[in-house]
């Protein structure tokens, strides 16, 4: 938790406070969800500094819908029509008990 703080977990404009995390903060949902791209470069360097077996990580998982574009989705008959698909919550407990068991617990 003390690396995610010191890390990611800045101010947004330097007379903003820096938000309040516990460990059942959602890192894909909720107040203060990651985009995609700052998911892939943080959770790279998350498994690579706590050496955390992330074969069993599901990315998609986590960020169902960034990998959709669909310009011309209104065209398309309403069965083929893409869906949004609700993200799981990553929280960082998940991270913690991750890093601690040193692969990845949350299949």
């Amino acid at each position: 938790m003390d690396w995610y703080n010191e890390n990611w977990n800045g101010r947004v404009f330097p007379f903003f406070k820096r938000p309040a995390l516990t460990l059942d903060t959602s890192l894909s949902t909720g107040k203060y969800p990651w985009a995609d791209e700052d998911a892939i470069d943080i959770l790279g360097k998350y498994f690579e500094k706590f050496q955390v077996d992330n074969k069993d990580f599901s990315f998609n998982k986590y960020w169902p819908n960034e990998e959709t574009f669909m310009p011309l989705n209104c065209l398309r008959s309403k069965e083929n029509q893409w869906q949004w698909v609700e993200p799981e919550p990553l929280t960082l407990k998940m991270l913690v008990e991750s890093a601690k068991a040193g692969h990845w617990l949350y299949v």
